[in-house]
């Protein structure tokens, strides 16, 4: 029989464990991460393709509901054998619950999505680095410069922790952001920050946890490690001006990376980087990882005229004068 896709509403446990099956070491296929997710008002749904009732690809993608339009976020396209099926069927997916949006995002995915131009609104490319923590020494697949800021490092009295902790949990936040902060004014393209909330959610779910290299009583490096049965994603990470003359941010990778691979652990995502952030890529590369070339795109899936009242809420929106809330 030839592939089917189907699209399940709110996906029961058994379901969403047999897609994160297929992808043990994705953090973001996983009945945890529905959870941190459902904190922000997103709803769940699973995108699958079988053969004759056998899943052999799949993913979980969340819907977003406003005033006037709705949005389905694919967070991690999945590698599927039929792409033009699959592509078909999230955009009849999208038509037939009249959603306005669909976001296919690529975080710990392998490969880019789609090639689809129409109805595309943005897109993106960018890289994710994996580090294989199956390969017998960690340390020998490091560069020398790495070598040398870890016993740096080392030297001053840094240790490795694990905290989720209210305390390890704001300071998490502080450091993450102040290096978005520092990497903006090195005129990096940088549109988020980290929130507690998120920090939050995704231990209070069990959907990750905290590393963090400390000397004495302070936090001077912090990552934010979401986890699968056989995987990791750094979700967010920040060092301290202190931490960074030792290389402690080198020091918590490693270190984090040698816990986690004695865990059973067999995929550690170093996150992303954009194409102008060559000292974060250097960085990433320099751990011994693998880069992933990549691509993200929105696009609207709505009608013309819902399109056109949309423009137009956001204008009057904008004016001197409109009522909150328009």
């Amino acid at each position: 029989m030839p592939l089917k896709f189907t699209a399940v509403s709110e996906p029961d446990a058994k379901l969403v464990r047999q897609i994160a099956d297929l992808t043990p070491d994705n953090p973001f296929y996983t009945n945890e991460y529905i959870e941190v997710r459902k904190r922000t008002g997103a709803t769940s749904c699973a995108f699958l393709l079988d053969d004759d009732g056998k899943i052999v690809a799949g993913c979980i993608a969340f819907l977003s509901v406003g005033r006037m339009n709705s949005r389905v976020e694919v967070t991690s396209m999945p590698s599927v054998p039929d792409k033009e099926l699959f592509r078909r069927g999230l955009f009849d997916f999208c038509r037939s619950r009249s959603i306005t949006g669909l976001g296919v995002q690529t975080f710990a995915s392998l490969e880019t999505i789609f090639e689809y131009a129409e109805r595309r609104i943005a897109h993106k490319r960018r890289s994710e680095f994996r580090l294989d923590l199956t390969v017998p020494d960690l340390w020998k697949i490091m560069n020398r410069r790495h070598h040398r800021l870890i016993k740096k490092a080392r030297a001053s009295g840094l240790e490795l922790r694990r905290a989720n902790d209210a305390h390890a949990r704001e300071r998490h936040v502080e450091l993450a952001n102040s290096s978005l902060e520092r990497r903006g004014m090195k005129g990096e393209s940088i549109d988020s920050r980290i929130s507690i909330e998120e920090v939050n959610a995704f231990i209070d779910c069990g959907a990750g946890e905290l590393f963090q290299a400390v000397h004495g009583d302070e936090v001077w490096s912090s990552v934010l490690v979401a986890r699968s049965r056989t995987g990791a994603y750094a979700q967010s990470s920040g060092t301290s001006e202190d931490g960074r003359s030792v290389g402690s941010s080198h020091f918590l990778f490693h270190e984090g990376a040698c816990v986690l691979k004695a865990e059973g652990v067999k995929v550690l995502n170093l996150g992303g980087a954009d194409e102008e952030s060559t000292g974060l890529q250097d960085f990433k590369l320099g751990l011994g990882s693998v880069k992933i070339d990549l691509e993200s795109a929105e696009f609207y899936t709505g009608s013309t005229l819902k399109k056109f009242a949309t423009r137009a809420a956001a204008l009057l929106k904008s004016l001197p004068g409109s009522p909150v809330g328009i």
